[in-house]
């Protein structure tokens, strides 16, 4: 995963660049080539070690962690948005299959309506307008279970592409999770905050850069006893030597110092995006709230003229039985009763895919 790799990176960049050996041999007379000719001449082995700017290293390594940080929390969003649809698919695949299932049983009821009528004219009753009307309604009924299977033939396309089958789960029960109005219980703020983080990192990289780069050498040089040109002995004592280096900055203002100033500008710009981001999140999830909540109390009503509709049904049935009404009405009032049902799917469905969308701005255990 990239977050696993920029932890690693996080730890490349605390560390330090490899030490370098040389070998070597110096002071060797062209015309009269050994070690025994010159007193200078000497074998060489070196060692040299670079020590970069350790504030630097730290800035770049925080960067590297906050990048990771952003990653993970990228990942978690898409996680939970993945998770959002999924629902929202399982939820409307439910409805379409539900509302069909109404939208059949209304078509039965209006053949049955459909020939009561006919019935109804050929004894003499002036009732062509409502048959006309019942066939429109009927061809209403029609198209919309045309437009249902195929809403439903895409939510099984949009299930295979989310797991990869078209699944007949039904959707679990989604309440809205409680929120504090914290900025850190959201995917999106997280994200942002992770940019502010290595905005930071790169403020505190760029202060850094001030300092100095340090590098350490040792050389050892290995001499042999001999007799000069001049015809004398010397003897061949071993020598070394030992250095450290120190960076100066001395085109600070070149290079520094507009390096600092660009990353104090990307460290306001990252806050201000802070910002931007959870009122826009903020304002999605007022009005998610709202919307979920219009929902529930549309199910509420639809419910309750669900059960208003029974017992008016009820009634109508038995005044047809007793010989005192039409079952022509009986007919209309569980029509009726199959659209308020099948608007009550809808709604169902709408506020599971709206808790779901609300859930997945969340961060959660």
């Amino acid at each position: 995963m990239e977050s696993n790799a920029r932890e690693e990176l996080s730890t490349a960049e605390r560390a330090l660049p490899d030490p370098v050996l040389s070998f070597g041999v110096g002071d060797i007379p062209v015309g009269n080539v050994g070690f025994r000719n010159d007193p200078d001449s000497a074998k060489m082995i070196g060692a040299s070690q670079e020590i970069p700017n350790p504030g630097v290293r730290r800035a770049r390594s925080a960067r590297e962690r906050s990048e990771a940080a952003a990653v993970s929390a990228q990942f978690s969003y898409r996680l939970a948005s993945l998770k959002a649809e999924l629902i929202a698919a399982l939820s409307e695949k439910r409805r379409a299959k539900e509302q069909i299932a109404f939208a059949e049983m209304q078509l039965k009821k209006y053949g049955q309506l459909q020939e009561l009528l006919r019935g109804d004219i050929e004894a003499g009753r002036p009732l062509y307008y409502r048959l006309s009307q019942v066939d429109v309604e009927r061809a209403d009924v029609e198209r919309m279970i045309v437009a249902l299977r195929s809403s439903l033939t895409q939510t099984d396309a949009a299930l295979i592409d989310l797991v990869g089958e078209t699944s007949d789960l039904a959707p679990p029960a989604m309440p809205l999770t409680p929120w504090d109005g914290g900025a850190l219980a959201l995917h999106a703020t997280r994200i942002a905050d992770a940019g502010v983080d290595i905005a930071k990192a790169g403020v505190r990289e760029g202060k850094a850069a001030f300092g100095p780069n340090f590098g350490v050498n040792f050389t050892y040089m290995q001499r042999q006893d001999g007799i000069g040109p001049s015809g004398d002995p010397f003897a061949g004592d071993d020598w070394f030597a030992a250095g450290v280096s120190v960076s100066v900055p001395l085109w600070a203002p070149k290079s520094q110092s507009p390096r600092l100033r660009a990353a104090r500008a990307r460290q306001s710009g990252a806050e201000l995006s802070y910002q931007a981001v959870y009122r826009d999140v903020t304002q999605r999830l007022t009005s998610l709230t709202a919307e979920h909540g219009a929902a529930e109390r549309n199910i509420v009503v639809f419910d309750q003229k669900a059960k208003a509709l029974d017992e008016t049904i009820s009634a109508l049935r038995r005044n047809y039985e007793a010989g005192n009404g039409d079952y022509a009405q009986v007919l209309d009032a569980e029509i009726g009763q199959l659209a308020l049902l099948s608007q009550l799917a809808a709604e169902r469905a709408n506020a599971v895919a709206l808790a779901a969308q609300f859930n997945s701005e969340l961060v959660t255990p």
